[in-house]
């Protein structure tokens, strides 16, 4: 009876101090936070928290100064960017210049071309002539074959057109310096008399144009054309 009572004496003891020392350790800050317990405990960062809370304008003027540092900071990265931007431009300057640069012909060229040959065929269907076509289209292409064979139609049956160009525009074009073609869009004023007598007058006739052209040794050259009429 005895034994067994200081067998449970013994066992009440083991879970006591078992129990004690569990609390102990759960007080204890976990291994992370020890580092930061020991920084807050130490005495110049104790006394150091105690001065800027009693000097709260302190650490207000600490704060500004520290913005204004990185704000300095900042602004001269902002302005040293400059000089490093002038040298990566001077680098792909030097490439640029290595490589060989592709000779485009610019589209004005072709814009007063076009604008040329409106004029001239205006004129041309006014007068009957298609002479005065020739200087824009190709001797040897299929434009010029149906010009020639259009007014030899029209000067037999005595017609004459007056045409006046209202509006044009280009929409696309794939021109190099050799040729390509070119995609426009025009309004026509059209009246058609036969006779001296007024068989058709017509406004604002939309029609869309794709041109071939070719670049000979003194100007531009019209090889081919469609049109298509959008509004007629």
């Amino acid at each position: 009876m005895t034994s067994f009572r200081r067998n449970r004496s013994r066992r009440r003891r083991m879970l006591s101090r078992h129990v004690a020392q569990r609390q102990s350790t759960s007080c204890l800050p976990a291994m992370g936070d020890r580092g930061v317990w020991r920084l807050f405990v130490h005495p110049l960062v104790d006394r150091l928290l105690m001065v800027m809370l009693r000097c709260p304008y302190a650490l207000m003027i600490v704060a500004i100064g520290a913005g204004a540092g990185l704000a300095i900071w900042h602004i001269a990265a902002i302005q040293s960017a400059p000089d490093a931007m002038s040298n990566l431009t001077g680098v792909v300057d030097m490439h640029a210049s290595l490589s060989p640069t592709p000779t485009v012909t610019p589209t004005s060229d072709i814009v007063r071309f076009l604008a040329a040959y409106n004029q001239a065929s205006a004129l041309a269907a006014a007068q009957g002539h298609a002479a005065l076509l020739e200087p824009y289209l190709a001797p040897d292409g299929p434009a010029w074959q149906a010009v020639v064979a259009e007014y030899a139609r029209r000067a037999s049956a005595g017609e004459r057109r007056d045409a006046t160009l209202v509006r044009w525009g280009v929409l696309q074009s794939d021109i190099t310096s050799v040729g390509g073609w070119i995609d426009t869009q025009e309004q026509w004023d059209v009246v058609i008399t036969v006779g001296g007598r007024i068989v058709s007058s017509r406004r604002g006739v939309l029609t869309r144009n794709r041109y071939w052209l070719r670049r000979d040794a003194d100007s531009w050259r019209i090889i081919d054309a469609t049109t298509i009429e959008v509004i007629r």
